[in-house]
């Protein structure tokens, strides 16, 4: 599994590289990028499996990087590195498709833990930053049409679908799911599909912010 690591703090990403390196023999660091345009310019080039990128980086932040990244790399799965005053640009983040959201602070196999999660195409999200976003969303005046699909969200999907949509932005894979609910995974991904059709989205972090944003987790 191929990872670009990107943080403006040497000693942080170098650190970080190699623990992973030596926890987990499948993790290879490719390339180390001290801003968003160096970790664009190697996104490009590698095209890694797993990007871990700061949110504050000079030249160019880690939003406007996952941008562009997603825009030219879409393969690439991003998990974005925050802390405590960063929510701001996490919500930003979050709209753009990042993968996962971890605080700084967290242990290394947390971290890989979370690599593994994304890779396999799991979402997470810190509690703490999930915490902030609901405040955040919270915040926001929901439109007449939101509120109605609040009361009817579950009527847009059968139960089985509605299971699953929670656990999916709860962060599980569909492996996780299939054995939580005693199905297939042929059968998780047929659900899948389905919700997505059903509520007009393109892919799992999408699911984490509507879900959010009506009440669902």
């Amino acid at each position: 599994m191929k990872i670009l690591l990107a943080d403006d703090q040497k000693l942080f990403r170098e650190s970080l590289g190699s623990i992973l390196e030596m926890r987990n023999p499948n993790l290879k660091v490719i390339a180390q990028a001290s801003n968003g345009e160096e970790c664009l310019k190697f996104a490009i080039q590698y095209l890694p499996d797993i990007i871990l990128m700061d949110v504050r980086m000079p030249v160019m932040d880690g939003v406007e990087c996952s941008r562009k990244v997603r825009e030219s790399c879409p393969q690439s799965k991003i998990i974005m590195l925050t802390t405590f005053s960063d929510d701001e640009y996490v919500f930003e983040a979050l709209k753009l498709g990042v993968a996962g959201y971890l605080l700084k602070d967290i242990q290394p196999a947390e971290v890989e833990a979370a690599i593994l999660t994304v890779y396999n195409g799991g979402v997470l999200m810190a509690s703490d930053v999930a915490a902030k976003l609901i405040n955040k969303l919270n915040t926001i005046p929901a439109p007449v049409e939101q509120i109605y699909i609040d009361t009817n969200i579950q009527k847009l999907l059968t139960p089985r679908e509605y299971d699953v949509f929670r656990l999916l932005a709860l962060g599980h894979d569909n492996k996780a799911i299939a054995k939580k609910l005693f199905l297939t995974e042929g059968t998780v991904r047929n659900h899948v599909s389905n919700i997505y059709s059903k509520l007009d989205l393109k892919d799992r972090v999408q699911i984490v912010k509507y879900a959010i944003e009506h009440g669902a987790i």
